[in-house]
C-alpha cells in the first residue's frame, strides 16, 4: 500500500480539511413542554421546535420581559381580575443569578417598579410572579425550579392583599364560569 493511499484511509476528507458536518437527526428525541404537557416527537417536529426557539432568541435575546398588571379583586371574570397591562420591563438575563430564589427576584423587581411613577406602587403593594399562568413559589430557584429558558416572559401581578385572597377570588370566578 502506498503512503498516499494509507493517508487517504486515515483522513478520508483530506489532510487538514474538516469533514462536512451532517445535519443532526432528531428521530429519537422527545421534548415535553412543562407548562402544558405537550410532547414533541420526531425529526421534523423537533427541528421545527428548535428553529422557533432560535428565532425567539434572535428576536428577543437572552432577556426576561416582566409584564406588569394590577389584580382587580372586584372583577367579575378571571380576565378582568388579571387587569390590563400596565408596563413591560425588559432586563438582561444576568439580572437574575442562578442562585436567586423567586423571592429574591421580587426584591430586585420592586425597585424597578417603584422607579416608574406611572405605575403608582404603594408600600403595601405585594408582588406575585406568574409563569405560564401559574404563580411562582417564593422559595424556589427562579431559573432551575421553574424551568426557565431565555427569553422568558414573566407576569408581575400587583395586589394589596395576601395572595391567598387572590387565589380564593380566582377560584370563585372559575366556579362561576363552570356553573
Amino acid at each position: 500500500m502506498s503512503l498516499r493511499r494509507f493517508i487517504g484511509q486515515l483522513f478520508p476528507t483530506g489532510f487538514g480539511r474538516r469533514p462536512q458536518e451532517e445535519e443532526p437527526r432528531y428521530d429519537n428525541v422527545e421534548i415535553k413542554n412543562i407548562a402544558d404537557g405537550t410532547i414533541i416527537r420526531g425529526h421534523d417536529a423537533v427541528k421545527a421546535y428548535f428553529e422557533r426557539e432560535q428565532a425567539m432568541y434572535e428576536a428577543y435575546g437572552s432577556y426576561i420581559i416582566f409584564q406588569v398588571r394590577r389584580i382587580n379583586l372586584q372583577a367579575d371574570t378571571i380576565k378582568k381580575m388579571q387587569g390590563e397591562p400596565l408596563a413591560e420591563i425588559k432586563v438582561d438575563g444576568a439580572f437574575v443569578s442562578g442562585n436567586d430564589t423567586v423571592a429574591a427576584v421580587k426584591s430586585k423587581v420592586r425597585p424597578l417598579l417603584e422607579a416608574r411613577p406611572d405605575l403608582h406602587i404603594e408600600p403595601e403593594d405585594r408582588i406575585t410572579l406568574f409563569l405560564d399562568g401559574h404563580p411562582m413559589q417564593d422559595d424556589t430557584l427562579f431559573y432551575t425550579d421553574n424551568y426557565i429558558m431565555l427569553p422568558a416572559w414573566v407576569q408581575v401581578s400587583l395586589h394589596s392583599c395576601e395572595f391567598g385572597k387572590v387565589a380564593e377570588r380566582a377560584a370563585e370566578l372559575m366556579n362561576e364560569d363552570r356553573g
